[in-house]
């Protein structure tokens, strides 16, 4: 045995100073150039091998740069799934020298494959509102196999959707894409499209091409940060395919290109875009019929619920996500199980469904790290949406871990100049923000938000809305600093000003993109509400927290979190500065009546309506109140005590279930009403950052 280790370590020893001369040879005289352009010609394995060497030489990346910028190269390596972690590291370390592989890819395919002077044709589809369809929603019908090959489009229109499910969970019946019941009627309409399907021409080496890589590379690019070029490509592809004569499996390849069009969309919050595309997805979902996969449905029901949490319409995206749920089933890849988890456990967080969430997120995170290992993109992936979920249920601590731990395997992935880091680098901010408040250290938040930012500033332009993210947790940053220094006696006015400017500019910029009635608005009055509040601005802050508290309440109902928290900052405003105790006395009694619904009895955010409601009947004179609060901060205090010595309120869940045994606990689980009745939570809505 140790022989054969030997022999293996001197093997490797060998490949290793193999590649080293091969690349060493590589620089720009005329017998290096010949040996460059005969790159191509080795195995993929070996040929990654040699790039991902030249990208460590800084001497060499504009020759690699040359070579990875020609599209049937890159379309060798892409195909390399095995590998896909080197060929992100190489655009990674292009990019980390301002080498615009992605830009110069983009504009190759579109230059290549685009259709220039294309009539502009109108898509055959109804009318799609912004809003999410009626709870009853036609639902694509099931039967024994799914089988691709057999498509003939023209004929789809002929078969329109019979099933229709209602969204509520205590009688909800779970679709399944195995039927064995099949009609005399199913079986001659199958013989009649395959009469019809021979009959279609095939496709064009041009266009099959034009969709192989398209598909491919649309979604490296997405999948790398590179959101825009993504765009690009795959608005280019949809384009083409909208011009094409019909072909087999021709609404598939449509649905496949739109879902990953629209993740690129939605993570790069090109709303005008996402909704232009939802519109051509709901145009095509009455005629989805058996001839497309099950994993295919719940990857476009999944980005559409994607879709509707990144414009913080939540019902919305919580409703298409339990769709997603339907069409999951066990022989679906490991990739779409996981990403169809890990955002129906985000739906369920914000619509404060924590039970469901924690069986989602714990599956997700649990498959990716088994699948994929602990330094995968789908792993980091899953950790992120974990530590969205624990910071969600008052985890803090654990929230920050699992946080760290997501942003170092993005930085192993990506390096540091990346769109998926910089998001990294935010949630992290904002996860130490919540565990340091208590202790006014914001160092490690204030270091990760200003990466955030300087990450946001280099990729996106100066009015996006993941740059007016990030300015926002710094805003709050800022505001809590100057709150420490001001305490110290120390003039921090201009800190206060800093933030100020930042809370405006997020807010101008989300008006103009959702408008006054949005959630992630209502967020924006409120941090300007606690910030007024802290200037001595007081009117103005009570205007703030009150369109807050209006809007948040249209929107989430009266016993949602984001109501409590505003609600409990307008009492502090009532009770500390204001003097309107009565008034304070309200809204603590309010928002204490939320957090108890929601968290139970130790919440962390309880501390400050007692401590505001003891002051209020200190004040009043109202001694037995007073001794009442008093004594129900100490029990408070003594179990949160108890409360921090354990790892979470939900603990992770270990076991490994199968898809069909997740969708039975998920849809079998107690429901929202009965939960809310009994005064253990509520069935309300969010509290992302």
């Amino acid at each position: 045995m140790a022989a054969q280790q030997q022999l293996l370590a001197l093997m490797s020893s060998l490949y290793d100073l193999s590649l080293i001369a091969v690349v060493n040879s590589l620089d720009l005289k005329v017998p290096a150039l010949e040996r460059i352009s005969k790159l191509p010609e080795l195995p993929r394995n070996l040929l990654i091998d040699v790039y991902e060497l030249m990208s460590k030489r800084e001497d060499l990346k504009d020759t690699l740069l040359e070579e990875l910028s020609n599209l049937d190269v890159f379309n060798c390596l892409v195909h390399y799934t095995s590998e896909r972690g080197q060929l992100l590291r190489i655009v990674a370390a292009l990019m980390a020298s301002n080498k615009p592989l992605p830009r110069r890819l983009s504009d190759a395919y579109v230059g290549r494959f685009g259709l220039p002077q294309m009539p502009q044709v109108e898509a055959q589809m109804p009318q799609v509102e912004a809003q999410m369809p009626q709870a009853e929603t036609q639902m694509p019908p099931q039967t024994e196999a799914v089988n691709i090959e057999q498509a003939d489009d023209d004929k789809l229109a002929k078969q329109p959707s019979q099933l229709k499910f209602k969204y509520e969970y205590d009688d909800i019946a779970i679709p399944s894409c195995s039927n064995n019941s099949y009609s005399a009627a199913t079986e001659l309409a199958k013989v009649q499209q395959q009469q019809q399907q021979q009959q279609l021409e095939p496709l064009s080496p041009q266009d099959g091409l034009a969709i192989d890589l398209g598909l491919r590379l649309g979604s490296f690019l997405s999948e790398a940060g590179w959101m825009q070029e993504s765009i690009s490509v795959l608005s280019c592809l949809n384009e083409r395919l909208k011009q094409m004569k019909p072909f087999k499996n021709q609404l598939v390849t449509r649905l496949d290109c739109l879902q990953r069009l629209l993740y690129a969309e939605s993570s790069h919050c090109n709303f005008k875009l996402a909704q232009q595309t939802f519109a051509e997805l709901m145009g095509l979902n009455p005629v989805i019929n058996e001839r497309v996969p099950c994993p295919l449905i719940a990857m476009v029901y999944t980005q559409i619920s994607s879709m509707f949490f990144a414009r913080n319409e939540y019902h919305n995206s919580h409703l298409w996500s339990v769709k997603a749920l339907h069409y999951l089933e066990m022989t679906a890849p490991s990739r779409v199980c996981i990403d169809v988890l890990r955002q129906a456990a985000k739906a369920c967080v914000v619509k404060r469904d924590f039970s469901r969430a924690n069986l989602l997120i714990c599956q997700a995170v649990r498959r990716a790290r088994e699948t994929f290992g602990p330094n995968h993109q789908k792993y980091g992936d899953a950790l992120l949406d974990y530590g969205f979920f624990l910071l969600n249920v008052d985890s803090v601590y654990q929230s920050v871990n699992v946080y760290k731990e997501a942003l170092t395997v993005r930085r192993g992935i990506f390096g540091n100049m990346n769109f998926h880091v910089a998001i990294a680098h935010e949630d992290l901010s904002y996860a130490y923000y919540v565990h340091e408040y208590s202790t006014g250290d914001f160092s490690c938040a204030q270091d990760h938000v200003d990466k955030a930012v300087n990450i946001m500033k280099n990729l996106v332009p100066s009015n996006h809305l993941m740059l007016a993210s990030a300015k926002r947790v710094k805003a709050l940053l800022l505001e809590e600093i100057a709150l420490d220094k001001i305490a110290d006696g120390m003039d921090e006015e201009d800190l206060l000003l800093q933030s100020e400017e930042l809370h405006n500019f997020a807010l101008q910029l989300s008006l103009e993109v959702f408008g006054e009635v949005n959630v992630q608005t209502a967020k924006h009055y409120g941090n300007l509400g606690r910030l007024y509040q802290t200037m001595n601005r007081f009117d103005e802050a009570e205007r703030m927290h009150q369109k807050a508290i209006k809007i948040k309440t249209h929107l989430l109902g009266p016993y949602d979190y984001e109501v409590g928290l505003s609600i409990g900052h307008l009492a502090s405003l009532y009770n500390y500065q204001m003097k309107k105790f009565r008034q304070a006395e309200d809204l603590y009694l309010r928002s204490i009546d939320i957090s108890l619904r929601l968290f139970g009895r130790t919440y962390s955010g309880l501390e400050y309506d007692y401590l505001g409601l003891c002051h209020v009947y200190e004040t009043l004179h109202e001694f037995e109140k007073y001794l009442r609060y008093a004594h129900i901060l100490e029990t408070w205090q003594l179990l949160r005590g108890q409360n921090l010595t354990q790892n979470s309120s939900y603990p992770a869940i270990e076991e490994d279930f199968t898809i069909e045994q997740v969708k039975t606990k998920f849809f079998n689980m107690k429901s929202h009403k009965n939960e809310e009745a009994s005064g253990s939570t509520s069935s309300e809505e969010p509290s992302n950052n």
